[in-house]
């Protein structure tokens, strides 16, 4: 099965692949605008813009004037976010394609509201969790258990992905975090200190993050640091045919790596061990354990490793950093509730200043500070939104689930 992806429907469609009505098509052209032409239009200025990406680009925002696209299918593709993209830099891009995004934006405006307030889906329909998980999904276990209890739970057995080869995914493949890497099949458990994917007989891929890449010159060619406790490093160093089976090779964002994605967990590519040295730690010699740097090298004929390291792409950096976020709103008010159950279950007597008795709720101060953390929160992720997640100064706003969320719950804090 493919790696989670955004799911656009087809009931739109209208004519050919390139159809200003397709929202495969849209959302391609957003990715193009926000992935290509904009961080090349920021290095080197718009005259480094070729004239046939002008023209085209000049085209799209004219068939988009003259076409009547329906919401579903803007917040689908995030085309908004290029427009906005476009429309919020006047100084960055060509007058006549700011006059044109200026027009669009006060269309659809007209029609739907504010661009800003329009979001993404990513629980909805249609979006990268829908029908996977929800906000408030804060248990490993419980996720993993109503996985298995959904329809085509057997693609969740470990065994899956204890094979060789690349089970069908291609460099670049990515996730929001390894759990969801380890829903499609890719790796065998969704740990976030990665490691070796093993067994008796052979290694299979490898999940580096923190300090497990040592410091190198080229993606393709890697020294990969075992911890001391993977037993899996005994597989990659094995003299057996087994063991020279090629290895799927994944990095997570938390990698200590210029290599690293810029969020989540990307799929690189195939790569086979090509010799490994085994010396003392140096670095904690009290131990006296014994460290594995094992050497890869990346297989040819692969999708190439420049284009695995445009991945993520900035739609899917969004998608990571909202996910991330209502985790922590959800984290956040499953402690609160906890607090106020705590407080009238245990309330204790305390001398009060005037020489009374005084009843009060043991968690009545912490939830005081909890409601603090939870709008100082929600103003740090305002601020942040305008500049993070390849957004822009226009300041987009989340998801669908934020907008119809967020305003009921300031609300509960505040009062």
């Amino acid at each position: 099965m493919r790696p989670i992806g955004p799911k656009i429907s087809e009931s739109s469609v209208d004519g050919g692949q390139h159809s200003i009505y397709n929202p495969h098509f849209l959302r391609q052209r957003a990715r193009w605008i926000r992935d290509d032409l904009d961080p090349q239009v920021a290095r080197d200025g718009y005259d480094a813009l070729h004239a046939d990406d002008v023209l085209k680009l000049d085209d799209f925002l004219r068939q988009l004037l003259a076409s009547n696209i329906s919401l579903e299918d803007i917040r689908l593709s995030r085309v908004h976010i290029a427009v906005l993209e476009i429309s919020g830099r006047g100084t960055r891009w060509p007058k006549r394609l700011i006059e044109r995004s200026d027009a669009l934006k006060a269309a659809w405006e007209g029609v739907h509201g504010s661009l800003q307030s329009m979001g993404f889906p990513l629980y909805e329909p249609g979006g990268r969790l829908y029908q996977i998980c929800k906000p408030d999904d804060l248990s490993k276990e419980k996720l993993v258990t109503q996985w298995l209890k959904a329809p085509g739970a057997m693609k969740l057995s470990p065994v899956k992905a204890l094979r060789s080869g690349d089970l069908g995914f291609k460099p670049g493949d990515w996730w929001i975090n390894p759990l969801f890497a380890f829903r499609e099949g890719i790796i065998n458990g969704g740990e976030a200190e990665g490691g070796i994917v093993a067994d008796a007989a052979s290694a299979y891929a490898v999940v580096m993050t923190g300090n497990s890449e040592e410091s190198c010159d080229r993606p393709d060619k890697i020294v990969y640091r075992a911890r001391p406790s993977d037993k899996g490093r005994y597989r990659l160093t094995a003299g057996t045919p087994e063991s020279r089976h090629p290895v799927r090779i994944l990095r997570s964002h938390t990698l200590h790596s210029f290599w690293a994605p810029k969020a989540g967990v990307r799929y690189d590519g195939l790569y086979k061990v090509t010799g490994w040295t085994i010396k003392m730690d140096a670095k904690d010699a009290k131990k006296k354990e014994m460290l594995y740097l094992i050497s890869f090298v990346r297989l040819p004929n692969q999708v190439s490793i420049d284009e695995a390291l445009r991945r993520p792409w900035r739609e899917e950096i969004e998608d990571y950093q909202e996910y991330k976020r209502l985790h922590e709103l959800a984290r956040f008010k499953q402690i609160t509730q906890a607090g106020a159950a705590q407080e009238s279950a245990n309330p204790f007597i305390a001398a009060s200043t005037d020489g009374g008795v005084d009843s009060h709720g043991c968690g009545s101060f912490w939830k005081a500070w909890l409601d603090e953390e939870l709008i100082s929160l929600a103003r740090r992720n305002a601020l942040s939104s305008r500049d993070t997640a390849g957004l822009g100064p226009s300041g987009v706003a989340t998801t669908a689930y934020t907008l119809q969320n967020d305003a009921a719950r300031a609300d509960s804090v505040a009062h």
